[in-house]
């Protein structure tokens, strides 16, 4: 309690009191998910469990959602499946693992995967106004996510390009190519796998399923997608994915700006 004093009627001495209720915040850092938060605030500790649940688990999928993808087969290719709510004889996808195709106009799935993507871009500190683009009307793009015991635990999101927007990016020091205007058809604008799952081929899957999907009755070639700012660990994916050694020794990785 912090104390004020002055001297009001006559000289004779008033004290004004200030009370400070509840001790000074204390933050604390969750070793697993990486989120600063104040385990003595309510609200802190709800947002703190959310995003550790969905940052080392994944976010909860129904069955019924999303337009079913085969696995990548040995060849890499995937096929286009119908979604469970579709079967004949109503028997849900109870498969472990799978792919779908978000819908766009299917709008829990939408918002679903858009608060997926709200920790992807707090993860990779990565822009947040990149999430629509895949989900408006008359978009080129597609997000896909990856099911495991029905909880995505990957998406990634792609988009058309134009030619204008293709560059060669210098993997060692991030660093675009001057004066070369490659030609690539798909780009890759966020790519993710929660924390628990990585390591698994998981975010090749996704790149696979992609290449395979986004272009009804076409497989786009791996040297055709291009990344969109890659952290390191995506630096790291793209470099084995589809990174190309340049007669100078230095490996360079297809991007867009």
């Amino acid at each position: 309690m912090a104390v004020k004093s002055s001297k009001k009627n006559g000289g004779k001495k008033l004290l004004q009191s200030r009370l400070q209720i509840g001790p000074t915040t204390n933050l604390t850092k969750c070793t697993k998910c990486g989120m600063t938060y104040s385990p003595s605030v309510i609200d802190d500790t709800t947002t703190h469990k959310n995003y550790h649940e969905m940052h080392l688990k994944g976010k909860k999928w129904p069955a019924t959602w999303g337009l079913g993808i085969s696995l990548p087969s040995s060849d890499g290719s995937t096929a286009l499946t119908p979604p469970s709510s579709s079967s004949k004889r109503g028997i849900s996808n109870t498969k472990a693992e799978r792919i779908v195709m978000v819908r766009s106009d299917h709008q829990p799935e939408v918002r679903t995967t858009l608060h997926i993507l709200d920790i992807v871009n707090d993860e990779l500190h990565a822009p947040h106004n990149e999430n629509e683009f895949w989900c408006r009307p008359n978009s080129n793009g597609k997000a896909f996510l990856y099911v495991k015991e029905d909880r995505a635990v990957g998406v990634i999101t792609v988009e058309l390009l134009k030619p204008e927007r293709c560059r060669w990016m210098i993997y060692e020091d991030r660093s675009i190519v001057d004066g070369v205007e490659p030609r690539f058809i798909l780009g890759v604008s966020r790519i993710w796998v929660c924390r628990t799952q990585r390591n698994k081929g998981i975010a090749t899957k996704l790149l696979e399923a992609a290449r395979s999907n986004t272009i009804y009755g076409k497989t786009i070639e791996k040297w055709a997608m291009a990344w969109s700012q890659p952290t390191d660990s995506g630096g790291k994916l793209a470099s084995h994915y589809n990174g190309v050694r340049h007669k100078s020794g230095k490996l360079l990785i297809p991007c867009y700006i």
